[in-house]
């Protein structure tokens, strides 16, 4: 996983990346008071859950890709690009 500061868009299908978010067990570790974003709660039966963010974090899952096909998608057309070309000379 690779983290930006900015939303990137898989170089392959276009995905733009998700939050980078963390999660917060309201009955195990209490009322939350930092300073992230509440992006979504859920009442579950023991406490609320809360998703986290900190307003500028993205995750792209496989480096620079949304997912692991992509990249490996993204790396066959490379190398069939560079083989063309070698074809040519």
């Amino acid at each position: 996983m690779q983290l930006f500061k900015y939303q990137p868009t898989c170089p392959q299908c276009g995905r733009k990346a998700k939050k980078h978010t963390e999660r917060w067990w309201e009955k195990h570790l209490g009322e939350y008071k930092g300073n992230l974003q509440i992006i979504n709660r859920r009442e579950t039966w023991g406490g609320d859950t809360l998703t986290l963010w900190d307003g500028e974090t993205y995750e792209m899952y496989a480096g620079n890709f949304c997912r692991n096909k992509c990249a490996i998608a993204y790396a066959n057309q490379t190398i069939d690009r560079v083989r063309e070309r070698i074809r040519r000379k």
